[in-house]
């Protein structure tokens, strides 16, 4: 077995597909507790996500996939308790 990242070999199978280096964003989900990581943190295209959270779940599934730290911070703030808070900086 070639030691190839995950992340590696869908970038390969995309350009043997014939669509040059366009790969989608990816989201690697560690469910495991692992400390092992498919890619480095700073791929572009790629987000990374550790451990199970339904609040996260529910973000994910009502953003149609869309996760970046803007739209979960976002949606973590969007409650009616925090819409009086203001920010001094």
């Amino acid at each position: 077995r070639s030691w190839n990242t995950d992340y590696k070999v869908i970038c390969q199978k995309f350009r043997d597909a014939g669509y040059g280096d366009v790969v989608p964003q990816i989201i690697f989900w560690n469910l495991r507790d692992s400390k092992s990581t498919p890619v480095t943190s700073t791929q572009p295209g790629v987000a990374m996500v550790s451990g199970f959270s339904k609040n996260f779940l529910k973000i994910f599934l009502k953003k149609d996939g869309v996760v970046n730290p803007e739209a979960i911070m976002m949606e973590a703030i969007a409650g009616d308790e925090y819409q009086k808070l203001a920010v001094f900086d």
